[in-house]
């Protein structure tokens, strides 16, 4: 045990004459304390014999005492190591009598497994700190582990009935297993409810439908195919163990075999969350299954509190036994019972416990709205909250509509119920929803769709496989384009052009023109009003610079070099003449692109200096470059001189 008020009243063990080219030195000395027993302290002194830094140790535990600021290290006790040389790295030379080395090797029993005296010293300690640092290290991980196991080991085995559950209310859809075409009839076997049937020759392989025997969607698979059917999604199981509320978020994954009238099923946990409540004192526990290094991927103990928002469907059979009749005045199991779409469950418990709309989303059967971010926490009513009147409120109910889906609907004029009903059966992901909410300025989402759909058909089969998303941002891209230029958006044939991807092309190329001519005239005016005051001519025999003279320049610049120099960044900086950009060109070929370089117009140096594709400039075009930079400078002060004069 290390008492730092009877460590400083220890006497100072001076140190020997420093040899030639040595900084430090030490002397070393064990001291019999009270309540402290056997203590090592050796002292550190520079070449002028001022005490440095002070070590101690009882041989189990350390502590320093800087007495001299130095390197980093300022007066004061640390744990550090101001001996040197950090985990691996060479320790100082430290000079000591062999009384002092004894004295070290005493206590921390490793000084004679070092070769010179002048870092026995030095290497000892280091020694000592790593493999103490290192006891700790794993006696935190032992209890780390031990803590993790206890935790794990109060979650319960799954639902006996989860993976029925996940049939019903996780994934909406099955198989339908279909045979070769037998005198007009096919054999046919449902995923769902395992039944066997016929079938007429309207049912192929590719298609989709309901099963006759079951009403379930299906879709429909050649039985001769051997490949299995994989699905995935993610659930929240809660639980209540001891009083304690347990979260575990587990990745489902549904498998369908040609040859098994059942799916398979297989669970895995990749975050869990722990409440527990301790003498009175709740503590939030979280664990999350990621990848470790060297190891692929492990469970980590995250950070106290850190919770996972992860959208994810909702076991709900045992809710009413895990959160009673009532969590906050809201009965969750009856809420969430028939919610066919994923939540951030733990929102949803934060939003009740903490936002009062929660409550009335919840109940007015809303849960998707009450376990998402809410847009307004001060509005009272439907409409405030959602840009809809309440007669959308039966729409939103049955198709479990999202504050997305709601404000692309409300963004277009005249919305009605039908509309959102038939954008939430497509369950569009966030981005198209986006894109959905800027076409509907100009156009009901409903036409938009189907007229998206349409031109989708007639592009090439290599384009036609993009997501949805690309081509509901080309027509965002069209239609802003065309509302740029004043087109007459009321016209069809405006908004709903034979070709979309031809006149998104001509209208890009348009908007380019009419930008590349405002940005021309901008820098002419520019030009005028002196950007090139202190400009003069300069070439040599093989070389010579082009001052550019329009905002097309820096384009065609950029395409013709494969470089970024195109960009609008280059370009303003160039106006502010601060940082501008120059043309090298050879002098026998003056309208071929060759070199850019962009020139420090205060310092007279080359920021940068590229060819092809970012290609590095040779010496004999750099030195051109680096003469005109300084040329640059002179003109300058010239100007400047004959100004004033």
């Amino acid at each position: 045990m290390l008492i730092k008020k009877l460590l400083e009243d220890l006497p100072l063990t001076p140190g020997p004459k420093p040899p030639k080219k040595v900084e430090f030195t030490a002397g070393a000395a064990v001291h019999d304390l009270p309540r402290c027993g056997e203590v090592l302290a050796v002292d550190v002194y520079n070449r002028k014999g001022e005490p440095l830094h002070r070590f101690f140790s009882d041989g189990h535990g350390y502590i320093t005492q800087v007495v001299q600021a130095f390197i980093d290290f300022t007066p004061g006790w640390t744990e550090r190591n101001p001996a040197g040389g950090g985990t691996w790295g060479s320790p100082n030379d430290i000079a000591a009598s062999a009384e002092s080395l004894a004295a070290v090797d005493k206590v921390l029993k490793n000084v004679r497994n070092w070769g010179s005296d002048l870092n026995k010293t030095g290497s000892a300690i280091r020694d000592f700190i790593y493999h103490v640092n290192q006891k700790r290290r794993w006696r935190t991980e032992d209890n780390r582990q031990a803590l993790m196991k206890r935790h794990f080991g109060l979650f319960p085995d799954y639902p006996a009935d989860l993976a029925a559950f996940c049939e019903e209310n996780v994934f909406h859809e099955s198989v339908l297993y279909v045979s070769k075409l037998e005198k007009g009839k096919r054999r046919a076997m449902c995923r769902h409810c395992g039944k066997s049937f016929q079938v007429g020759r309207e049912v192929k392989p590719g298609g989709s439908g309901v099963c006759p025997k079951c009403g379930w969607p299906v879709n429909f698979r050649a039985d001769w195919v051997k490949a299995e059917v994989t699905h995935k999604a993610k659930i929240c199981i809660a639980c209540k163990v001891e009083g304690q509320l347990l979260l575990r978020y587990t990745d489902v994954e549904r498998t369908i075999f040609p040859d098994r009238k059942k799916p398979d099923y297989r669970f895995y946990d990749y975050f869990r969350t722990l409440f527990l409540v301790s003498k009175g004192k709740g503590t939030e526990y979280a664990y999350a299954w990621c990848q470790a290094p060297y190891q692929g991927y492990a469970w980590r103990r995250l950070r106290n509190g850190s919770e996972c928002f992860d959208e994810s469907y909702v076991y709900t059979p045992n809710l009413r036994g895990v959160f009673g009749e009532k969590y906050y005045n809201v009965n969750l199991q009856a809420g969430l019972e028939g919610l066919r779409r994923p939540i951030s469950f733990r929102r949803l418990l934060d939003n009740l416990k903490n936002v009062p709309q929660a409550e009335y989303l919840m109940k007015a059967g809303l849960p998707v709205l009450a376990a998402s971010n809410l847009p307004d926490t001060n509005a009272k009513t439907l409409p405030e909250l959602t840009g809809l009147g309440k007669h959308f409120l039966p729409a939103m109910r049955e198709s479990q509509a999202s504050f997305w889906e709601i404000q692309a609907v409300a963004a277009q004029k005249n919305p009605k119920p039908e509309d959102l009903r038939q954008l939430c059966a497509l369950r569009l992901n966030r981005w198209c929803l986006e894109l959905l909410e800027e076409i509907a300025r100009y156009s009901p989402l409903g036409r938009a769709l189907g007229y998206v759909r349409a031109q989708r058909e007639l592009f090439p089969s290599q384009v036609k496989r993009r997501k949805l998303s690309y081509f509901l941002g080309l027509y965002r891209d069209y239609l802003h384009m065309a509302q740029d230029l004043k087109s007459d958006m009321s016209q069809r044939a405006i908004l709903e052009p034979r070709d979309l991807k031809e006149r998104h092309d001509l209208l890009a190329a348009r908007v380019n023109e009419v930008k590349s001519e405002r940005e021309n005239a901008r820098m002419q005016k520019m030009i005028e009003k002196g950007l090139y005051w202190w400009a003069h001519a300069y070439a040599n025999e093989d070389f010579c610079v082009v001052y550019p003279q329009k905002h097309s320049d820096f384009v065609t610049e950029g395409q013709r070099l494969n470089h970024c120099v195109g960009s609008a960044g280059y370009y303003e900086r160039h106006m502010e003449g601060k940082r501008m950009v120059f043309f090298i060109r050879r002098a026998s070929e003056l309208e071929k692109a060759y070199f850019t370089a962009e020139i420090d117009m205060n310092a007279g140096r080359i920021l940068q200096l590229y060819g092809f594709g970012d290609c590095s400039a040779p010496r004999e075009v750099r030195t051109f470059t680096e003469g005109f930079a300084r040329a640059v400078l002179r003109w300058q002060d010239q100007e400047q001189e004959r100004r004033a004069s």
